[in-house]
């Protein structure tokens, strides 16, 4: 039983590391949201810490870091401009 389970957690580690590199390849519109709800495009970056990076710049410049600021980044994909929304 506890082998089982062993192999069960370690298949799903495998998933979540094959998913973080396709996270860290991948290409994302970087959308940052101002504290008043308006959304502006940041950047078109590779990878998920470039998108969290470019918008943590984006408020730093602005002197938003202390503010209710927001970003997603939206992966792309030949198919949609965003397939997928992530932090």
């Amino acid at each position: 039983m506890a082998f089982r389970r062993s192999l069960a957690m370690t298949a799903l580690l495998g998933l979540a590391a094959c998913n973080d590199q396709d996270l860290s390849k991948a290409t994302f519109n970087a959308y940052f949201y101002f504290p008043n709800g308006k959304e502006a495009l940041v950047a078109q970056v590779t990878g998920i810490t470039a998108c969290q990076n470019a918008n943590r710049e984006k408020a730093r410049i602005l002197g938003l870091e202390r503010e209710r600021w927001s970003y997603v980044c939206c992966k792309k994909t030949n198919k949609s401009s965003c397939e997928s929304k992530h932090k």
